[in-house]
């Protein structure tokens, strides 16, 4: 039966991908001749609507072909019925986003439909993150600590070295500051490095600064705002541009807007049914149970729609407009889908006043492009909300393709990606390996390698080279670069200025250079390979075509060129060659 008819949404769906209101679809459906059916439907549907519409598809030999115009943005969903002389079928969605042929409706192919064309095509495209957490990265001059931070004389010194209770742990600093991340410029200018992300950096009383005591004022540890002004200066003449941390879905209880512990001189929510913030915050049982992050009550929750919130946040002279005019190009959303679509949106219109290209980037775990909180479908993309996100789907495959030695799943990725991702967001994507909030990317592959480090080498660098070369914009965690480890179990340690040139770090500055290669900006993506542990494909555009290519499996992968290329590694002219268990190259067409 799977042979009576066949549908890619990558190739017979034309344009592909994610289009704009009031642009016209053509699908085309390929049918056996042998038996061709009597009709075939295109079922298409709103997320909105119950009931599918049903468009009889012109059939033209061994196709059927149906257009469609999208009026409305959203998010759609379709599948073919196709009938026959005594029987009928599906043509629904496999679990890798080809199709499968079904006696009845399978699971429905998506399409989405943005409000109107992002225009964002000069954003983060093509460059290299790096992501700061600024206390453990590099610390110059004197540091002066101030209660009830704890500052640390031993940098890189153990996590729990002196207690094992998290709050402790939080409280206590190692001093890294803005002048030690300016006095480093030059070196991520080396790396590759065009954007740095910031973790929070307001005003708070932790080392991780999620828990925001003062969102207009610079947390004085790192550093006055002249400090960060000049460090914003001389990274612009480093072609480097940074974008910071916003925490809108929850204050810290030791904030001046909720001052639990009286060490503000304001009357927080907590201090007052009266106080101008307690419309702010839900208490259950005033004053000592209230609404927080994850039961956390050092975070109490902000209310999805506190209007005065939103407008300290992202109105005039608000949050959002303080740092755009200090000079950041934009704000990665943490927890975005904690807060509703119309502050998102809210949050998005303001950045992109200063700057159409101004990144908005929002903390997604999961597909972005069908994300439901709340119980509601999320316009992140159908409403123009955010032009990136955190691809952590990106990051769970890679390990994955490393854990079984299997493609499976980081092919299913790559083509969710594409056909759900607006092409500006796909290619403005944060791909990483590690974060503040998962393990050390070199602990993971080390575990995965049964604690061979010659082997976790390996792994690191065919996750790396995918990482680097995949539609979006490879993002490093701080230290990733030399392979730095977790420290006490946290991947919050600090960086190791004396001994992080070691060979990992040459080799991942060196595949850093791949960046330069103007196809990783906008250039198209296609699988050429997917199956026993062997993973190829090609970035292409009308100048440049590259082949990546990795094997996992005992078995030699077997690549056979048409035309010339280079391998990026050796510079060596490539002809047909085999590739090896835990190998990889990356191969440039020589154009001639």
């Amino acid at each position: 039966m799977d042979g009576l008819a066949s549908f890619d949404p990558l190739l017979d769906k034309l344009p592909k991908g994610v289009i704009s209101k009031g642009d016209t679809v053509r699908f085309k459906i390929k049918v056996d001749l042998k038996c061709t059916p009597n009709e075939a439907y295109l079922m298409i549907k709103s997320d909105d609507d119950t009931d599918y519409k049903y468009i009889l598809m012109d059939r033209k030999e061994d196709v059927c072909e149906a257009e469609f115009t999208f009026l409305s943005s959203g998010h759609y969903f379709y599948n073919f019925k196709l009938n026959y002389n005594d029987f009928c079928v599906y043509l629904s969605k496999s679990y890798d986003s080809y199709c499968v042929v079904l006696n009845s409706k399978g699971d429905d192919f998506f399409q989405l439909v943005t409000k109107e064309q992002y225009d964002c095509t000069d954003s983060l495209q093509g460059g290299l993150i790096y992501q700061i957490l600024v206390d453990r990265f590099c610390r110059d001059g004197k540091v002066f600590s101030r209660q009830p931070l704890i500052l640390r004389d031993d940098w890189g010194g153990k996590i729990k070295k002196n207690s094992f209770d998290p709050l402790v742990i939080n409280r206590e600093v190692f001093g890294g500051n803005f002048k030690g991340v300016t006095k480093k410029l030059k070196f991520l200018a080396e790396l590759g490095v065009t954007t740095i992300y910031f973790n929070p950096i307001s005003l708070a009383n932790s080392h991780h600064k999620y828990d925001t005591a003062d969102y207009m004022t610079l947390d004085d540890m790192y550093g006055s705002e002249a400090d960060f002004v000049a460090l914003i200066s001389k990274a612009k003449s480093f072609g480097i541009k940074v974008i910071i941390d916003g925490v809108y879905n929850h204050t810290g209880s030791d904030s001046i807007y909720f001052n639990k512990y009286g060490r503000f001189n304001t009357i927080g929510a907590y201090n007052s049914k009266d106080s101008k913030y307690a419309e702010w915050y839900r208490f259950i049982n005033y004053p000592e149970v209230y609404e927080s992050w994850w039961g956390i009550d050092t975070l109490p929750s902000i209310k999805r729609d506190s209007e005065s919130f939103h407008n300290f946040i992202a109105g005039e002279n608000g949050v959002i407009e303080k740092f755009m005019k200090l000079g950041v190009f934009g704000v990665r959303l943490d927890v975005v889908d904690e807060i509703s679509d119309e502050f998102t949106k809210m949050i998005s219109d303001k950045v992109h006043s200063f700057d159409k290209n101004a990144v908005v980037m929002g903390e997604v775990w999961e597909d972005a492009s069908t994300k439901i909180s709340y119980s509601q479908r999320r316009k992140y993309f159908s409403n123009n909300e955010l032009n990136s996100v955190m691809n952590y789907p990106i990051r769970e495959s890679i390990l994955e393709y490393i854990k079984s030695k299997e493609p499976y799943t980081l092919n299913f990725t790559l083509r969710m990606l594409v056909n759900g991702y607006p092409k500006v967001v796909l290619d403005n994507l944060m791909n990483f390996l590690g974060t503040h909030d998962t393990p050390r990317i070199f602990s993971e592959l080390k575990g995965i390698a049964g604690g061979n480090e010659a082997l976790a080498k390996c792994y690191y660098k065919i996750a790396m080279c995918i990482l680097f070369t995949v539609p979006g914009v490879p993002s490093i965690f701080y230290g990733d670069e030399y392979a730095m480890e977790n420290n006490d179990g946290s991947s919050r340690g600090c960086f190791d200025w004396e001994n992080y040139n070691n060979d990992i770090f040459n080799w991942t500055k060196n595949l850093a250079t791949i960046r330069k290669h103007k196809v990783f900006a906008h250039g198209d993506i296609n699988v050429l390979f997917h199956s026993n542990g062997k993973f190829v494909f090609e970035r292409f555009d009308t100048n440049e075509h590259i082949v990546v290519c990795t094997n996992l499996r005992p078995s030699p992968l077997k690549v056979c060129l048409k035309g010339k290329y280079v391998s990026f590694f050796t510079g060596s002219e490539v002809s047909d060659f085999s590739l090896n268990e835990n190998s990889y190259d990356i191969l440039i067409e020589i154009k001639e």
